[in-house]
């Protein structure tokens, strides 16, 4: 696998890091626990990281040296992918490697898959994550354009990969329709959710273990503090409800471990929308979270509010139902496959304050909805074990993998001209 632009072990709360390390971290978890060995490359982005780290046997992370070891931006990762696909394929070449399938993940890994498809003579599966036109056609007035960079590479990439895996029906039909990919080259493989981890539990010993009163009503976001995310609708709204939820309280779990400038903006702006909305005493900003701490948040909410412009799937959402937490989520991308609306949450169109504000204040004012709410919730989220997900993906690579194909071993000295 490939993940250019993140490790899937780096620690969540970054401004690279979120859903798509999960997903990778725990896809390649089960897979090698099933015995499929899987190697996942990344840039080398920190120069105390080890270049090969294993996670659990069978899964390794190759951390390649291109360029300087810190951060740098897409643009700039972008210029140095030549020398991230030579650096791959030299620790290829050393562990004579011998693979099946390349999976690459976000559109910098799937540039870079495209050369090493070709050099390696392997199929290759792309997952995009996010889709840059839905993203600029979602974005709010606070939010860049994606490059054209991005989206002309995307376009082709898309256009170029054996196989596309989608993440639900939803996003299959946004890459026939809007991308015109035939149908038959796109297979849908779902996020998934540890089910181990996030689970139903007790309300108030969550509460008493992240100390939080029993009479406070809580309403929860957690994910990445930038403008996709909504929250300055989840914001207006908490307002808009305020006088009607008695003890009402918006713990907003998420930012950034290492201070970037991005989500420094960001935050300043919602800090400024909060107390122009006079919610000071009502809105916690409570950082990042690791993924350890997340269920007793989940749990001790009444609900968790989701008010992203765009979705490619929405992991929080799924993994707030996972523990029984009813969720109130925009009517976009991928919460349209996990949100049944009026079964276990409810979908509200993008960015309708009051819409999301009266649906809030129903599922916080009657326990009885709530309940039910909640309990079917945790039943649907049943369905997202990562089980399924390594059964969809590697259902995908036997697709890809074609009776006439023989493995074809890694050739020393090629030309790596991109």
């Amino acid at each position: 696998m490939l993940s250019i632009h993140t490790s899937p072990l780096a620690a969540l709360g970054g401004r690279d890091t979120g859903g798509m390390n999960v997903y990778i971290r725990q896809l390649a978890r089960e897979l090698a626990g099933r015995g499929t060995t899987v190697d996942v490359y990344t840039r080398l982005s920190d120069p105390n990281t080890s270049l090969i780290q294993e996670d659990v046997p069978g899964f390794r992370v190759l951390n390649v040296p291109a360029g300087p070891a810190n951060p740098v931006s897409r643009d700039e990762l972008h210029a140095l992918l030549p020398q991230v696909v030579a650096s791959i394929n030299d620790q290829a070449q050393t562990d004579s490697a011998n693979y099946d399938v390349l999976h690459s993940h976000y559109w910098l890994s799937g540039i870079a898959a495209e050369r090493l498809a070709e050099l390696w003579r392997l199929p290759w599966a792309h997952m995009s994550h996010t889709l840059a036109l839905l993203k600029d056609e979602h974005r709010g007035p606070h939010q860049e354009p994606e490059s054209k960079l991005r989206r002309d590479g995307e376009d082709a990439l898309l256009r170029a990969a054996d196989g596309v895996i989608a993440s639900n029906e939803i996003e299959r039909h946004e890459l026939v329709d809007r991308y015109g990919l035939a149908p038959s080259r796109i297979h849908v493989a779902p996020c998934g959710v540890d089910l181990d981890l996030f689970h139903p539990g007790s309300r108030e010993e969550a509460r008493q273990r992240i100390g939080r009163s029993s009479d406070e009503r809580i309403l929860l976001y957690v994910g990445r503090i930038e403008p996709l995310k909504g929250l300055d609708t989840l914001l207006a709204a908490t307002a808009l409800v305020r006088d009607r939820v008695p003890g009402l309280k918006l713990l907003i779990a998420g930012g950034s471990r290492t201070p970037d400038q991005p989500t420094e903006q960001e935050l300043g702006r919602l800090e400024s929308i909060a107390r122009t909305l006079a919610l000071d005493e009502v809105v916690e900003f409570l950082g990042p979270k690791s993924q350890a701490e997340l269920p007793d948040l989940y749990r001790a909410a009444d609900v968790c509010a989701v008010p992203s412009r765009y979705e490619s799937f929405g992991m929080a959402a799924l993994e707030s139902l996972a523990c029984g937490t009813p969720v109130v989520a925009s009517r976009t991308g991928g919460l349209q496959s996990t949100i049944r609306d009026g079964r276990n949450g409810y979908l509200v169109t993008i960015g309708d304050e009051r819409e999301f504000a009266d649906r809030l204040a129903s599922v916080t004012c009657q326990p009885r909805l709530a309940k039910r709410l909640g309990e079917e919730a945790a039943r649907t989220a049943r369905r997202y074990s990562w089980q399924r997900v390594a059964d969809a993906n590697l259902g995908a690579y036997h697709n890809l993998l074609a009776p006439n194909r023989t493995r074809v071993p890694l050739e020393v000295g090629a030309d790596l001209g991109m």
